[in-house]
């Protein structure tokens, strides 16, 4: 039986970053969010701007940066993955991520989007998530897609304020 290749955690956790920066309703966060960080508030660690925080802070300052926008772009400036002990590099790995997003806000001045410009660096430890059930198998032992991974440490430095750049 074949087995599901799962991304490399480099762009595993650019989509994740992704979803949650651009998700624009409370589910599609809360779906991106759930996608990403662990539900295993006993191992986990953040630090989000020097401070250790739970889950719940986390997830409001993503959803202060996220959500209630009318659009969002991120650009990823550079990426770096350090493979796990056991040289797997989708499970038990660390890496470092610095993105940039613009955020257009609902509000409209002058037919424009007041936008907020959100830079961020953030590490992160990954590995397979044992409180996340499998899928049931169906026919020949096949599962469909199935990502157990979500992170367990997470560092995070971010900026957030107006958009001063030139459209």
């Amino acid at each position: 039986m074949a087995n599901i290749v799962l991304p490399q955690l480099a762009p595993w956790s650019e989509s994740h970053l992704q979803a949650i920066t651009q998700a624009t309703t409370q589910e599609k966060f809360n779906e991106a969010f759930d996608a990403f960080v662990t539900k295993d508030e006993s191992h986990l660690e953040i630090i989000f701007n020097g401070a250790r925080i739970t889950r719940e802070e986390y997830k409001a300052h993503l959803k202060g940066e996220a959500f209630d926008e009318v659009g969002a772009s991120v650009q990823f400036n550079g990426v770096v993955t350090v493979p796990g002990k056991d040289g797997d590099a989708t499970s038990n790995v660390s890496t470092g991520i610095f993105y940039t997003a613009i955020i257009a806000e609902g509000i409209v001045i002058r037919d424009a989007p007041v936008e907020r410009k959100i830079v961020s660096s953030v590490n992160i430890s990954v590995k397979n998530d044992p409180t996340i059930p499998k899928p049931a198998t169906i026919a020949h032992g096949i599962r469909g897609f199935f990502d157990p991974r979500r992170a367990f440490k997470i560092n995070q430095v971010v900026t957030d304020g107006p958009n001063t750049s030139s459209s």
